[in-house]
């Protein structure tokens, strides 16, 4: 906006700063003519042409206005210096409505028009002028009558001076009462153009009112509604379970957070669909959550597999070592390959524990990094909300202030120009007070001072003309003020009700964005437990399948022992067999087919342990092979254990040192010296095995896995 055109529309009294800007560019370029709305221009007009037009349809009954001869309305018709200051876009101004209504006239004196106030349209805006308004006009005709009537006085002064004095007097105090009549009429209806638009442009806002909250907007809050039901659907269909405590607090939480959102949008002009979707992905995570089932519920099944095969695993080497008390070998060893087996089992089902384990862990890195995807994305989507109602809050408040400073400087505006109409008044009112005192005197001098009476009197309708001119400004510039407090004070209402509406967007949304925040949270912590929960199950599990190979290996290893020892034996009767045979083949001995039979029976059972040590070998390598996963994961967690195949190694030592000892016991050589050296060797071995196992013993006392201990009570078997 030119600063220097809006500080001559105020200086200068003009009513409307759109006209008054359109007039001081004719007025500089010399371009003549108005602006139609349509944006072309039209040749000037006055308000002679709009009421001519208007004189021709009316009829010639209307005798409420006052007859006028041409010279009257020539005394009114302003100077080209007084008229510039006039709106440029006023279609009648005041010597123009003058002069229109002086065509209404007729031709004859005894006919009189006066235009009719439903039918006149006076071209201010886009309404009919008022009724106070024709009256303003007709107050001006009557002025000019009383203007003409004084003429007429003051030049048949001199015949009939006394006759006429209390004419005189009574016309000017008549003139004086309209004055004062039209003066204060006020209520002329007349339409300003300013508006939102213009107020805008004036004090330079931001904010286009179709961007701001207004009284009429109703609130959208049933998305809130709905997300308050979507939690009480979770709450209800998981209310039941065990994992539903860890998440009972944030539940309730939000469920009163989303009510109290709801609350307040709903007194508000707000839409609270953004905000509605801030818990859309927590609210699907945990439904998620809740629904998957737990590490437990998972191993439910595999636990009692794992349990009864366990008791089962006992009953079978109680039933073993009893027939070895007993020396029932063939029962034993029908116990041993029962043991084998069970511990086959269990350790298939620790496996299948595992397998069930990693899956539950890896679902639970799923639902954890899926949990910060969405608790990162609903944070950005909470703080893209609260910045944009905070920037448009700041763009309200900015323009708030440009408001009320406008508005101040027009108040100042205002005040100066009714300050400077009051004192103007009170010096016309000294000049007439004057001018009819100056009169008083003239009247005992008339004779002498005809020419100045007519003089004064010449001045003082001057100053008649000048008042009217100062009302139809004053009535159009008051009028502009009232429009534009108006408009000030809506657009006002609305910038604060904006406010408003932001701080309780602000609130809302914060509200949410906590709960939200608070819910993503508990989802880490209670993931972060069950992670850890499922890290030791699975680090138990790994130890209890330690301890199942322990007790498989070794049952293995013992079981296989026993069949080389077998094979020993049979390969000794056999030997023994054929030497009987090739003695009895060299004396010809019948009992040689005995001992062939025997021999070849000896062959055939040799066969069958050896396939049985095979297949304990095969065993024992599928179990070692197994073994890798928890070996490898118990050496990663630190936990130090000695390996079964060295307890064996250890197991095995100690055997064939205690066979040694008891073969020199049965041969009488205990005191022999390859046997002793040997005997020591086998316990010096024994020993440092023995040692290393005491070390792991040591430190796997506070842990679950029981103590190893190398060795078999059931050497005797041997």
């Amino acid at each position: 906006m030119d600063r220097e055109t809006l500080a001559a529309y105020y200086k200068s009294g003009a009513t409307n700063f759109a006209t008054f800007k359109e007039a001081k560019v004719k007025r500089e370029s010399g371009v003549s003519g108005v602006r139609r709305q349509d944006g072309a221009r039209s040749p000037p007009t006055t308000g002679m042409h709009a009421i001519k037009d208007l004189a021709a349809s009316r009829p010639a009954t209307d005798t409420d206005a006052i007859p006028a001869d041409e010279r009257t309305f020539s005394t009114l018709e302003p100077s080209n210096t007084s008229m510039s200051t006039l709106p440029a876009d006023t279609s009648m101004n005041t010597t123009a409505d003058v002069s229109a209504y002086k065509a209404l006239q007729p031709a004859s004196p005894g006919s009189v028009a006066t235009p009719s106030p439903s039918k006149v349209d006076l071209g201010v805006g886009n309404e009919a002028a008022s009724p106070e308004y024709i009256a303003f006009l007709k107050q001006q005709q009557e002025l000019q009558s009383c203007h003409k009537k004084l003429e007429d006085t003051i030049a048949g002064f001199e015949r009939e001076r006394r006759n006429h004095q209390a004419d005189l007097n009574k016309t000017r105090s008549t003139a004086s009462e309209l004055l004062a009549a039209l003066e204060g009429g006020t209520n002329w209806n007349l339409t300003s153009k300013y508006n939102v638009q213009q107020l805008l442009k004036d004090a330079q806002l931001k904010l286009h009112p179709r961007e701001l909250f207004r009284p009429d907007m109703q609130p959208k809050y049933l998305d809130l509604t709905q997300q308050m039901s979507n939690l009480d659907k979770v709450k209800q269909d998981h209310q039941n379970k065990e994992i539903y405590s860890f998440f009972k607090a944030i539940i309730d939480n939000g469920g009163r957070r989303l009510e109290r959102a709801e609350k307040e949008v709903k007194h508000s002009q707000l839409d609270g669909t953004d905000m509605a979707r801030l818990p859309d992905t927590l609210f699907i995570q945990l439904d998620h959550v809740l629904s998957a089932l737990t590490v437990h519920q998972e191993l439910h099944d595999t636990e009692e597999r794992l349990e009864h095969r366990l008791f089962k695993l006992d009953e079978a080497k109680d039933a073993r070592a009893q027939a070895l008390e007993d020396g029932e070998m063939q029962l034993a060893e029908k116990k041993y390959y029962t043991v084998v087996e069970i511990y086959q089992e269990i350790l298939e089902l620790v496996v299948e524990k595992l397998a069930t384990i990693e899956k539950v862990k890896k679902e639970n890195e799923v639902f954890d990094k899926v949990r910060e995807q969405y608790q990162r994305k609903a944070a950005d989507e909470a703080n893209h909300l609260k910045e944009e109602k905070e920037k448009l809050k700041a763009r309200c408040e900015h323009d708030l202030k440009k408001v009320f400073a406008l508005k101040e400087r027009v108040d100042a505006v205002e005040m100066q120009t009714v300050k400077k109409l009051a004192e103007e008044r009170k010096r016309s009112d000294g000049m007439l007070a004057e001018n009819a005192a100056q009169q008083e005197v003239i009247w005992s001098k008339i004779e002498e001072l005809e020419r100045d009476i007519e003089k004064l009197e010449a001045e003082r309708h001057n100053e008649f003309k000048r008042r009217v001119l100062e009302k139809d400004k004053d009535e159009n510039r008051r009028m502009e003020y009232e429009k534009f407090c108006t408009v000030v004070d809506n657009h006002a209402q609305l910038l604060d009700l904006t406010i408003r509406n932001c701080d309780t967007a602000v609130h809302s949304i914060s509200l949410l964005a906590e709960f939200v925040n608070s819910g993503f949270n508990t989802l880490a912590n209670h993931l972060a437990k069950q992670c850890k929960d499922q890290a030791d199950l699975h680090f138990d599990t790994h130890k209890q399948h330690l301890e199942m190979f322990r007790g498989l290996y070794l049952s293995l290893g013992e079981l296989a022992h026993k069949k080389d020892k077998r094979i020993e034996e049979i390969d000794r009767a056999i030997q023994q067999s054929h030497i009987q045979q090739e003695l009895a083949a060299e004396t010809l001995n019948p009992n040689a087919k005995k001992y062939s039979d025997a021999k070849k029976e000896l062959l055939r059972v040799r066969d069958d342990v050896e396939d049985d040590l095979n297949d304990l070998k095969e065993k024992a390598q599928l179990a070692l092979n197994n073994f890798a996963i928890s070996e490898k994961a118990l050496n990663e967690a630190g936990f130090n254990f000695i390996h079964p195949t060295v307890e064996q190694q250890e197991h095995e030592l100690e055997v064939k040192a205690k066979m040694v000892e008891y073969k020199a016991i049965s041969l009488g050589h205990v005191d022999s010296l390859p046997i002793k050296r040997e005997l020591e060797t086998i316990k010096a071995q024994m020993m440092e095995t023995k040692r290393m196992v005491e070390t792991v013993n040591k430190s796997t006392m506070g842990s679950t896995l029981p103590m190893i201990r190398a060795g078999s009570p059931n050497v005797s078997a041997y």
